[in-house]
């Protein structure tokens, strides 16, 4: 393994070190701030605002116009932009987010995020929070690996900030039409206001419709979404943003289907949808196995009634104050969510209704004295949620009820601090106090089926208190004017919880130490931009959610810590923009990883199942300890490159014409972990092309696009439907194609 490490790092290392002596060459006589080749980007990923090639971490930004480009109208959608990032939709109307093999993989409501999603710096805390914000953004920061230190809760693997366009004081309007295959139709409309010389308001919304991928009508669109904000400033020291949102997801949702193997499933067209493609025959025969035909209908059918109607909405604050060689910023936010939905993403109908209410505030004070050689920033914390819902899965063999009251409040405080001890070189170094608390009321039933009377127990009264210290250093080095070298290592702590059972019913919080080394630089009279970065992380005491038996009866899903990981790679990111009409972006990322130890319980509920590992189930006794040592992590793959390239063609007094075409390549990966055939996806390449015209003023364009060429069938998530024993996987979009019309004053 460490020869594996060394040589990752050798590789990058020999980039990084390369790269002054090129900047030295290439890069001088543009060494200073100029409006030629690639242009700078602003980000607040370290929460004050900096040049992203002076950022001394592992953070990718898609800007606005890029999102538009690549047809970013969710949250699933930025797949296809980051290599290390994998996102997909998930019975329920939830997204499941995971950052180089480290996230969350369970779809129930005691779940929480291993990704932070922050929306203008309020962290979401529902798997469903992202769902409607892909709209008027001025970008989508990822930041990769452990963000111990200045990020509110459970960034564990990272974080992903989407940033909103904001107010400004001059009038503006812009919106785009989209009309695609499935009948899709989206609009986006978006109006810029100046109030007064101290005001400006904004206010944007996105309505947006296509059927579903699956012929059963599965996998669908029915979002609708707005978004305003209101923004006093002066001039003075004191300015106030005020922004609300809400956004309603409906239609069927999400949907798996069976998979055999890794390229076979129960029909030759795997996009037919579970209802229509031969599942509810395999169904019917595990029914009469397990039954010896007396019921057939013993494992509910695959049907095609299955909704989404979830509310998402917000309101918030960020309040700044310049204090003079320092400024005080305040995001005082409250959020609520509303979930109701039936879905067959397990294998067998869950249906559920779920409420959340959260309040969250954050207090910073950082300096802004740019030519001192101390930089700093202090903060403080806290973070309330509220939720509960009814849960009801039915698997034919065991009907469940849940009806907990789940209460998480969180405290924290941080600071983090860069010293120049010489002019090139500075150091950096973070902490972070976290206390958490979280408690679970409520009762917990099970019955024979869906109208039947359940017998319900109380939920033993739970208590969870977790500290943790987080911390982060670094060293960072200008080369020259256009080239950082930096190295840090940080950790990442993931709070423990409940899930559906009597006591005893929690989990351990999970934990990840991060190493990096990285350079970033520009060459060439800034139109070469090369950034690297080796990692290597330490993960430990996994939180696994699987199914497992509950007290007094049945079945429902349990979570336990599961051993620990080892993950190391490097990647590479090229942008090369050799004249104003050309623009070539490579992005590549390699990823070792492996469960060093993982090991834990799996519930067979029938003869028949394929079991987690090629561990094979043991007569007359429904659980068996499965060992997994060794496998990679799920979502994980080895290799994923991602390439594109622009011209674009200047007609004069007519405008001009950008061509994109680009390719996402991705090596074979396994979903899930109970490593089962048809979990794993193969290699594949989806590619995505564009042409687009704009007038000669840049206000009006109309551009045909087309994405993942190859019609591929991609594997994006997989459960196991515990009594047949396959899994359940969600596919991505099959191709589609379309035209968007828009304009921008």
């Amino acid at each position: 393994m460490m020869k594996s490490v060394l040589l990752a790092t050798t590789i990058v290392s020999g980039v990084v070190f390369a790269a002054p002596a090129m900047a030295q060459q290439a890069g001088q006589p543009n060494a200073t701030t100029d409006d030629q080749g690639i242009q700078d980007i602003v980000v607040t990923a370290q929460r004050r605002d900096e040049n992203l090639q002076k950022a001394a971490l592992a953070v990718s930004v898609i800007g606005g116009d890029a999102l538009a480009d690549a047809g970013v109208n969710t949250a699933q959608d930025l797949t296809k932009l980051v290599p290390a990032l994998k996102l997909s939709g998930v019975g329920g109307g939830g997204t499941q987010v995971t950052i180089r093999g480290v996230g969350n993989f369970a779809g129930n409501p005691f779940a929480e995020p291993a990704v932070a999603v922050n929306m203008d710096g309020v962290y979401l805390a529902r798997s469903s929070g992202p769902n409607g914000l892909y709209y008027d953004l001025e970008r989508v920061e990822v930041l990769k690996g452990p963000q111990g230190t200045l990020y509110g809760r459970n960034a564990t693997a990272g974080a992903i900030n989407i940033i909103a366009r904001k107010p400004q004081k001059e009038f503006g309007a812009q919106g785009s039409l989209e009309y695609g295959n499935f009948d899709k139709w989206r609009g986006e409309l978006a109006l810029n206001l100046p109030v007064s010389d101290a005001a400006a308001f904004r206010v944007a919304g996105v309505i947006s419709r296509h059927d579903g991928y699956y012929k059963d009508g599965y996998n669908d669109d029915r979002t609708e979404a707005l978004r305003a904000q209101l923004l006093l400033d002066g001039g003075g020291p004191l300015s106030i943003l005020f922004a609300g949102d809400y956004s309603h997801t409906g239609g069927k949702g999400p949907n798996g289907i069976f998979a055999l193997s890794k390229t076979g499933f129960t029909a030759s067209d795997p996009y037919l949808g579970p209802s229509l493609d031969g599942s509810n025959a395999i169904l019917e025969g595990v029914s009469n196995a397990i039954t010896m035909g007396a019921n057939p209908n013993l494992l509910p059918r695959f049907k095609d009634d299955g909704f989404l109607d979830i509310d998402n909405w917000g309101v918030s604050a960020t309040v700044n104050y310049d204090l003079g060689g320092a400024a005080l910023t305040f995001i005082p936010a409250y959020r609520k969510s509303e979930s109701h939905y039936l879905h067959y993403n397990a294998g067998f109908p869950v249906d559920s209704d779920e409420y959340s209410k959260a309040t969250s505030m954050e207090l910073r004070l950082a300096s802004t004295d740019s030519g001192s050689p101390l930089q700093w920033l202090i903060g403080g914390y806290y973070f309330n949620e509220d939720i509960n819902f009814d849960l009801r899965p039915f698997q034919g063999v065991a009907y469940g009820v849940t009806q907990p009251d789940l209460n998480t409040r969180s405290l924290a405080a941080f600071g983090q601090l860069t010293y120049a001890v010489a002019e090139n070189i500075r150091l950096s170094g973070g902490l972070r106090y976290t206390d958490e608390k979280k408690t679970m009321d409520g009762q917990l039933g099970n019955g024979p089926g869906p109208g039947f009377p359940v017998n319900f127990v109380t939920l033993d009264g739970g208590r969870i208190k977790d500290t943790s210290v987080t911390w982060k250093a670094g060293i960072e080095v200008d080369a020259s004017p256009r080239s950082l070298l930096y190295a840090n290592v940080g950790t990442g702590f993931k709070a423990g919880g409940f899930f559906a059972s009597q006591a005893p019913n929690t989990s351990k919080p999970e934990k990840i130490t991060a190493y990096t080394i990285g350079s970033k630089n520009r060459f060439f009279g800034n139109t070469l931009q090369l950034n690297a970065e080796a990692f290597y992380w330490k993960y430990k005491d996994k939180q696994v959610t699987h199914i497992g038996p509950i007290k007094p009866a049945g079945f429902n899903l349990i979570t336990e810590n599961a051993g620990s990981a080892e993950i190391y790679g490097a990647e590479v990111e090229l942008l090369w923009q050799p004249t104003d009409a050309d623009r070539l972006s490579a992005n590549a990322q390699y990823l070792h990883s492996k469960y060093n130890s993982f090991v834990y319980t799996q519930t067979v509920l029938t003869g028949p199942a394929q079991t987690a590992c090629d561990i094979a189930p043991i007569a007359g006794q429904p659980a068996v300890s499965v060992d997994c040592s060794g496998r990679v992590l799920p979502r994980a793959p080895k290799w994923t490159v991602n390439l594109s390239y622009q011209h674009t063609f200047d007609i004069g007094t007519a405008g001009k014409v950008d061509a994109l075409i680009g390719t996402r390549i991705e090596s074979m990966s396994v979903l899930g972990e109970e490593y089962l055939p048809g979990q794993y996806q193969k290699s594949y390449m989806a590619s995505n092309a564009s042409l687009t015209w704009h007038d000669a003023d840049d206000r009006y364009f109309i551009s045909a696009f087309v994405d993942n060429i190859e019609d591929e069938t991609v594997k994006v998530a997989s459960f196991v439907q515990p009594v047949v024993g396959l899994p359940m996987t969600v596919l991505g979009p099959p191709r589609t194609y379309g035209v968007r019309v828009g304009f921008k004053y």
